[in-house]
């Protein structure tokens, strides 16, 4: 890490800290969009959110602990002497090390966490009723609907945007598909 001397007093100390970013979204919007034609029928619902930054410590990208370690892949990509340009800083095995981002806090580890994310998708299909009158049946409707079908973000790891814990480890956000029949009678 290089930290830089923003009070320009010749010093690295604290008095170096700067505001960088802030955990309250500057937009946030959804969009429903819903469209029908001869029967069939699609909505989809977006959520976006915009101008987010949240500090993600050592258990958001995993560290090197012993057994009890679970690093993220993007570990795959830290500074070591032949490797000068990469990603991540160099790999720590104890929590006092400088590169850990509980001990020397830097704008490295916050993350910009706006996102556009696919809440709901759902296709239908309502069978014409000339169809369905002679079997008793009034409406029958058949869909399929899946929800947080994908989310697009500039994070650097694999966790989920909206997840408010600073060490990311909340419960995933589930993705999931279902199809469904509406009948009235």
């Amino acid at each position: 890490m290089i930290y830089k001397d923003t009070n320009n007093d010749g010093k690295i100390t604290a008095d170096d800290r700067i505001l960088a970013g802030s955990t309250d979204p500057t937009v946030t919007f959804g969009l429903n969009l819903n469209a029908g034609y001869k029967g069939f029928d699609l909505s989809m619902m977006f959520s976006v959110t915009a101008g987010v930054h949240r500090m993600l410590e050592g258990g958001a990208v995993g560290n090197f602990s012993g057994d009890i370690s679970h690093p993220a892949s993007v570990w795959l990509d830290a500074w070591t002497p032949d490797n000068l340009d990469a990603k991540m800083p160099r790999i720590y095995y104890m929590q006092n090390s400088p590169s850990a981002s509980y001990n020397v806090m830097s704008t490295f580890w916050i993350q910009n966490t706006s996102y556009l994310r696919m809440k709901n998708l759902q296709l239908g299909y309502t069978i014409p009723v000339k169809i369905l009158k002679p079997v008793g049946i009034e409406n029958l409707r058949v869909y399929y609907s899946a929800e947080n079908l994908f989310t697009f973000d500039n994070m650097f790891f694999d966790i989920d945007p909206e997840n408010s814990n600073s060490n990311g480890n909340e419960y995933p956000l589930l993705q999931t598909h279902s199809f469904g029949v509406n009948v009235t009678f």
